[in-house]
């Protein structure tokens, strides 16, 4: 077995990854990883927290792929949720479900280590498997953040969506590709200024999205405050229609993906208001089922949530380890 660092995939490389996810999805029923992993990994470009593109490793038993793990640095001297100082690096990892108790995550774990050298490892759980939990127990990595997936249904038999009327001098509206990108960033990174990935989303990022297939502008729901002479964006949800796995399939499930509200006008209940619009919306496309992420310490967002008939369906975990150099003899 060997481990193989690179820094842009190739396109063998990048199909011998999607028949890895493929079959850990299919054994574990939960994609090993993130949205933005899978989009550095396509593009080759730099991720949420870097200007430089992030690090690959292959775990290869012969010419299988049999493992992968990816690395995005953060800059030196960046705080995270993990309260930690110094060099910062967060890592997701894949083993192809034959392979597990081979040796082949431990593999990977160390060429992450050697790559970091010194400071805090931070490696994402998705489902919080107990093949995760064994190797974090056994590696002495404290669990230092959580990921809440909440889910409800759409159906005829859902918890019917609350009513409301919007505030006086405030309307709603969808999306302009190439008019709104700029003010909703800007929304975005104040409503989430404490956020370690989404408050730092760049334009880059938003761009990479929107071109993505399944971009609806339409499904890019906003609340505008038009008291002025200039609306001004108060809120928005942004929802996705999930594609499903078998290309041929008709969608099913819906993402809340981001709902923002400027903290200026929070208390106008806004969020609630937005996020409804967008399940509407989502129903509306014939979808049966809608789910999210929250951060599981976020419990006026949980609490909200709640009360739209969402319930917690898993959890994602991630792990902290600090790496310490060897010891020159």
């Amino acid at each position: 077995m060997q481990v193989r660092n690179v820094n842009r995939l190739d396109t063998e490389q990048l199909s011998a990854l999607a028949a890895l996810i493929e079959a850990a999805t299919q054994v574990d029923d939960v994609a090993p990883l993130s949205e933005q992993v899978l989009l550095d990994a396509r593009d080759g470009l730099p991720g949420w927290i870097t200007t430089t593109p992030p690090a690959h490793f292959l775990a290869y038993d012969g010419t299988h792929l049999a493992g992968y793990a990816h690395l995005e640095r953060e800059p030196a001297g960046t705080t995270t949720a993990a309260q930690t100082t110094g060099r910062v690096a967060t890592a997701e990892v894949v083993v192809d479900p034959r392979y597990r108790r081979h040796g082949i995550g431990t593999a990977l774990f160390r060429a992450l280590e050697d790559a970091l050298q010194e400071g805090t490892l931070q490696i994402w759980s998705h489902g919080h498997l107990g093949v995760a939990r064994f190797f974090a127990a056994r590696e002495e990595a404290a669990s230092v953040r959580t990921l809440w997936t909440m889910r409800r249904s759409l159906g005829a038999d859902a918890q019917p969506l609350p009513t409301f009327e919007l505030p006086q001098e405030f309307r709603t509206r969808h999306f302009v590709v190439g008019q709104d990108e700029d003010a909703w960033l800007q929304v975005n990174e104040r409503a989430f200024v404490h956020h370690p990935e989404q408050g730092q989303m760049t334009r880059v990022n938003l761009d990479r999205r929107i071109a993505e297939s399944w971009f609806d502008a339409t499904g890019f729901i906003l609340i505008e405050d038009i008291r002025g002479p200039v609306p001004v964006l108060a809120a928005s949800h942004w929802t996705k229609v999930v594609p499903p796995r078998d290309p041929q399939a008709i969608p099913t499930e819906g993402e809340v993906y981001v709902v923002a509200v400027d903290p200026a006008y929070h208390g106008m209940g806004l969020g609630q208001m937005v996020t409804v619009l967008g399940l509407g919306y989502l129903a509306e496309r014939g979808l049966s089922e809608a789910f999210l992420f929250v951060e599981g310490d976020n419990t006026r967002a949980i609490s909200v949530y709640s009360q739209l008939g969402f319930t917690r369906t898993g959890m994602d975990v991630m792990y902290s380890r600090y790496v310490q150099p060897p010891v020159r003899r």
